[in-house]
C-alpha cells in the first residue's frame, strides 16, 4: 500500500493565536510569584513574566515547569481567548482534500490540553487524522518535535510541515537528514515555503 502525504502542522500561532490567553495568564501567574518569591530563581521568573504579560511571547529559555502552569492557567482560565487562523484552517483542509492527504497536529502544548485542544479543532471546522501531544515536558519543544517529524517521515511518502517558530524549522531541518519533508513558515495568514532556505546552524 502507497504511504500518504501528511500536512502535519503546529496549533498555537499557526491554527489558533494565544496571545491574549498568554497575557492573561502570565499576569495572573506573576501576582503568585510575587506573592510566595524566595530567592533568585523566583527573581528571573517574575522578570520572564513581566516580558510575557507585555510582548504575549514566551522567552525561549523560560523554565518548564512555570511554561506548563502558564499555559495551564491561558487555557483553562482563558481557552475563550483562543482565535482562529481561519485562512490556514481553510487552507489545510482544502490542500488536504485536494491531494488526498492526512492531517496532523503537533503540538507541544502537553497531553494534558487533549481535550482542549479537541474541542477548538472541532469547533472551527479543522479536520485531521490525529492530534500527537508530549506526555511529559523533559525535552525541549524543538527537539520532542524533531523526534516525532523523524518517525513520521517513516510513516508516510512526503510531509508538509506548517509551524510559526522559525527556529524549530531550522532545528528540525538541521538536524534531520531526509529529502520527503517541505517546511512551511506560517505568519499569521501567509505561508512561505522555506524548504531549503536556510543557513545550517553549527552542530
Amino acid at each position: 500500500m502507497e504511504k500518504l502525504i501528511a500536512l502535519v502542522s503546529d496549533f498555537d500561532d499557526t491554527l489558533f493565536f494565544n496571545r491574549e490567553a498568554i497575557i492573561l495568564a502570565a499576569k495572573d501567574l506573576h501576582e503568585i510569584v510575587e506573592r510566595e518569591k524566595k530567592g533568585e530563581e523566583d527573581c528571573k521568573t517574575l522578570s520572564d513574566l513581566e516580558i510575557i504579560s507585555r510582548d504575549g511571547k514566551i522567552p525561549k529559555d523560560f523554565s518548564k515547569p512555570w511554561k506548563s502552569q502558564l499555559y495551564t492557567f491561558a487555557y483553562g482560565r482563558y481557552g475563550e481567548k483562543l482565535t482562529p487562523n481561519k485562512p490556514i484552517i481553510r487552507y489545510l483542509n482544502e490542500r488536504a482534500e485536494r491531494e488526498r492527504s492526512e492531517t496532523i497536529i503537533l503540538s507541544a502544548r502537553g497531553e494534558e490540553f487533549r481535550r482542549q485542544t479537541k474541542e477548538l479543532l472541532d469547533t472551527y471546522g479543522l479536520r485531521y487524522n490525529k492530534i500527537i501531544l508530549p506526555d511529559n515536558h523533559y525535552l525541549k519543544d524543538e527537539e520532542w518535535k524533531l523526534l516525532e517529524v523523524e518517525k513520521l517521515s517513516k510513516e508516510y511518502h512526503r510531509i508538509l510541515l506548517f509551524e510559526d517558530k522559525l527556529d524549530n524549522i531550522k532545528y528540525i531541518e538541521n538536524n534531520l537528514n531526509s529529502k520527503n519533508i517541505e517546511f512551511y513558515l506560517v505568519n499569521r495568514s501567509f505561508i512561505i515555503n522555506v524548504t531549503g532556505q536556510l543557513p545550517k546552524q553549527k552542530q
